[in-house]
């Protein structure tokens, strides 16, 4: 994780103002050729205030930015002293910081030698001849530590020698020696990570550089000094409890049944406005989409609330002109969206350039759009109104919208503090949305002794998947015509048979003994959608006899609570604890290849990748990191922590890596019009103590603009495109990216995460990079790639972009995804193999409609018992034909034989 609570602890100790802006100047100060704000000016007094440590307290430095853990060196950047000239010779005996030369002499560099990312500064431990700098550590006998440090030289005079050095911690003593590298300069450093890893025998340890390079002026030269208790491997992902709700008792009676509840709701096309668009439709291969058809968004959306910018208006439209269009079709040559000319190395104008760029957003396909009028009892069509959209559309012609950010996986998503790339769906599930406690208004109905029913507020915690998934069902761009309120889509379901036309294993590990005899969807009587409400949910939740002043029944009312705790329910059981490296994690060491094992070697160490993804979700801003196992009881997602310039509260877990320039998104920056930020640390600022451990004041910094969630790597290669905005094809294009650096780094500087500085390790080196793909490989359940139980699921027909595109609507190209039981079916693709390959699915061709079954309304899920129901006679049921089935909408859209879709224009 990004850091420790001995940070917070720090924190509690230097309270005063004139500590903590100390801080800034321990954090380091970026210098670099970009033009950026001046850093505040930080009184010297403060510097010695913290740098002091305090009696009987052990001291304690800031997280180093380089690998995200406690840096138990005081001032390894060398930015804590009341220097600031460019070059300054100590001679001994001279304390600077906390560090004291006691031989010889050294040069303090500010600027003249740049440091690694122009993160704090240089020491040249040769000044006019060798010297020696010093500190005093305090450790724990018997505990492994590794010591961390970058070395080059100051080639200025002497360039054909070589420069040398030694460490002595303790007694132990290690020498390096270095060679001038090619193209040295003083801004190009050239420089070299060095590691140490040692056992300290005693509390006390003298940790001692010195120059091995005598009688000469201008020696070997190191900067981002860090002592690290060695961080071991994640374990696997079964010692990591599954997160519920405390109080799910409360809401829940029957967990089996809000499973099988849950589990239907997500695969039913029904639920979608089309009457073909199901929550599965942008989670079905290995809980990701990997549609390569219509699924191109325009690009900078600003936030998931528009812009909040004023860069906005601008972006926007901008976008939109340079859009390639809908309908597009999506081929190898498009990715990356940014793509360098050498992807292994920074971009720069003269050396390496950028050769294409796009705002462009690979999304999911989604609805047309249309305003919702009323739904058709009996019928998954929803009624509406078209609505012209200049984006969604093909010579004028209305083609289904695509998503602003890409679908993140639902497999293992139970974990997650918050959910959505932006953090909006929160922890506390409010029953209606996903705003959690940022709602004051929420308000579900609780049913009183004499059959009414009152507004009652709840915040069920650990229940962000519950929010999450009250979010996209009546989105408008997602799932629904725009207006569809949850108590509407609850009566068009509860008048429905679950899955009414998909096929249902027989060995489905959770539906199969609920299937209907035809073959397709639930038996209504015992698995009705009404019938699983009454069996999973407390009555008090839906037994109501009365009508809201809506006209709803309790049970369509309270759709919502329904919907997101069983949801909920189901993906708690998606959890992939059984990929090779779990194995791997528990003593097989056969489980991981060799190379796989180099892949994790630089996976923890000059990679950083375990900075981020961390623990064994290899995710971050999860309930173990925040509040849970692998953290203290009292946090709560804020932290201090310096950034790519200076130090920042941030939230855990949501760093801006410069994929895209911060404008294009904000991300968890952005603000709910009304409701204010959705960033923890910005409402801190606010006064909420969201996190006891932290208080930020209005006049401290706060970076989370352009910031997103830390997605799991598990099963990732089957989850492309990857990154918020779909912009990469394949796990080498994103090891290429880590490895050169932020895409967007002035741009997005004030924000910028640290550890995105590039992998100079792995720059010009593709078998490292192809050991770090290797490695993500063995993140991989089987049980996912085959679909087999709990990944099974029923048959879904997905749309995949538009077959015609002439009046008076576009064709939707169909392919069909079989069900699979518990013993899984053939291997899911990956994005790559679909992108070169395309789709291995049935396409269906001159389909014959089937028209839903609509069941006899239940009389408690449709009317309360004082109200005469009207009679729905029910359809007789279909044979099972041998074809897939398709969804007939009361105005269906008849698919064609897929035609060619135009490539999109490179």
């Amino acid at each position: 994780m990004k850091r420790s609570r001995n940070l917070s602890s720090w924190i509690r100790r230097a309270t005063a103002p004139a500590a903590i802006a100390a801080a800034l100047v321990a954090g380091g100060v970026a210098r670099g050729q970009d033009p950026l704000p001046p850093d505040p000016v930080i009184p010297e007094a403060a510097v010695a205030e913290l740098l002091a440590p305090e009696v009987g307290v052990e001291p304690v430095g800031l997280i180093d930015p380089a690998v995200g853990m406690m840096n138990l060196a005081l001032d390894g950047w060398f930015a804590g002293s009341e220097l600031r000239a460019a070059e300054t010779i100590l001679r001994a005996p001279r304390k600077f910081g906390a560090w004291t030369v006691d031989m010889g002499d050294a040069g303090l560099h500010i600027g003249s030698l740049s440091a690694h990312a122009d993160v704090g500064n240089v020491v040249d431990l040769n000044g006019t001849r060798s010297g020696s700098i010093y500190q005093t550590l305090n450790l724990i006998p018997g505990t492994p530590y590794r010591i961390r440090f970058l070395m080059s030289g100051n080639w200025r005079t002497n360039p054909l020698k070589p420069r040398s050095l030694s460490v002595l911690v303790g007694l132990q003593k290690f020498t390096f020696t270095m060679t001038k590298p090619a193209n040295w300069a003083p801004n190009q450093m050239g420089w070299e990570e060095k590691v140490i890893d040692f056992i300290p025998q005693k509390a006390v340890v003298g940790l001692r550089f010195s120059s091995e390079s005598p009688a000469m002026a201008d020696g070997a030269a190191i900067c981002q000094v860090s002592v690290l208790t060695k961080r071991p491997q994640p374990g696997p992902l079964d010692s990591i409890p599954v997160p519920l709700p405390a109080d799910l008792a409360d809401y829940v009676v029957d967990r089996d049944a809000a499973v099988v509840l849950g589990k239907a709701l997500f695969w039913d096309a029904q639920v979608g406005s089309d009457g073909r668009t199901a929550c599965a439709s942008c989670h079905w291969n290995a809980g990701a989409d990997i549609r390569p058809v219509n699924d191109l968004h325009p690009g900078a959306p600003g936030s998931a609330f528009g812009h909040q910018t004023s860069a906005g208006p601008a972006l926007a439209a901008a976008a939109v002109q340079n859009f390639r269009g809908a309908n597009q079709l999506l081929s190898s040559e498009d990715f990356p969206f940014h793509r360098v000319q050498n992807p292994t190395e920074p971009a720069s104008v003269d050396g390496n350039p950028v050769t294409r760029d796009t705002m462009e957003v690979a999304g999911s396909e989604g609805v047309l759009n249309r305003r919702y009028t009323r739904h058709n009892p009996g019928s998954a069509w929803d009624e509406g109104e078209d609505t012209p959209d200049a984006v969604a559309q093909v010579d004028g012609v209305a083609v289904r919208q695509a998503t602003g950010r890409n679908a993140p996986t639902s497999v293992n998503a139970i974990f997650f503090d918050r959910t959505f790339w932006d953090g909006r769906a929160r922890r506390y599930f409010n029953g209606v949305n996903p705003l959690g406690e940022l709602d004051p208004t929420a308000r579900v109905l609780q049913s009183n002794p004499d059959g009414t029913m009152s507004p009652v507020k709840i915040l069920i915690d650990n229940a962000s998947l519950a929010s999450q998934a009250s979010g996209p069902p009546n989105s408008s761009v997602e799932m629904a015509w725009s207006g569809r309120s949850f108590a509407e889509l609850g009566r068009k379901l509860l008048g429905l048979r679950p899955l009414a036309q998909q096929q249902v294993a027989e060995d489905d590990s959770v539906l199969g003994l609920y299937r209907d005899s035809c073959g397709r969807g639930l038996n209504q009587d015992t698995a009705g959608y009404a019938a699983l409400i009454r069996r999973a949910f407390q009555p008090k939740w839906w037994n109501g006899q009365k009508l809201t002043a809506d006209g709803y029944t309790h049970m369509e009312a309270n759709f919502s609570l329904y919907w997101g705790l069983a949801i909920m329910m189901y993906e708690s059981t998606l959890v992939s604890n059984d990929a090779p490296y779990d194995r791997y994690a528990k003593g097989d060491q056969t489980a991981l290849s060799a190379a796989a094992k180099e892949g994790l070697r630089i996976f923890m160490n000059e990679g950083r990748c375990i900075n981020c993804h961390h623990g064994p979700e290899f995710a971050g801003a999860t309930v173990s990191s925040i509040r849970g196992v692998l953290s203290e009881p009292d946090g709560h997602g804020v932290t201090l922590m310096p950034m790519a310039i200076g130090i920042a509260f941030y939230d855990e877990g949501f760093y801006n890596i410069g994929v895209r320039p911060t404008p294009e998104d904000i991300g968890v920056g952005a603000t709910v019009p009304g409701l204010g930020p959705l960033a923890y640390s910005r409402r801190e600022q606010l006064g909420e103590n969201i996190d006891p451990l932290n208080v930020v004041t209005p006049d401290r910094r706060v970076a989370v603009d352009g910031a997103f969630k830390t997605p799991t790597l598990r099963n990732v290669e089957l989850t492309g495109p990857y990154m918020h905005n779909g912009g990469m094809k394949s796990l080498t294009e994103v090891v290429q990216f880590y490895t050169r650096g932020a895409d967007f780094r002035k741009t997005n500087i004030q924000n910028l995460d640290p550890d995105v500085h590039g992998i100079s390790q792995l720059q010009g080196n593709p078998e490292s990079i192809a050991a770090v793909v290797e490695f993500l490989k063995h993140l991989t359940d089987e049980r996912v790639r085959l679909q087999k139980a709990p990944f099974d699921h029923p048959e879904l027909v997905l749309v995949n972009g538009h077959s015609t595109t002439t009046m008076p609507r576009a064709t939707d190209n169909l392919v069909v995804l079989s069900a699979t039981g518990a013993q899984g079916g053939k291997p899911l693709q990956t994005f790559e193999q679909v992108l070169e390959n395309g789709l291995d699915l049935f396409p269906i061709s001159n389909p014959r409609p089937v028209a839903p079954a609509a069941p006899t309304p239940d009389p408690v899920a449709a009317s309360p018992a004082a109200v005469e129901p009207a009679a729905v006679e029910p359809a007789a049921a279909a044979p099972v034909a041998p074809e897939p089935a398709v969804i007939g909408p009361v105005e269906p859209v008849v698919a064609e034989p897929a035609a060619a879709v135009a490539p999109a224009a490179p």
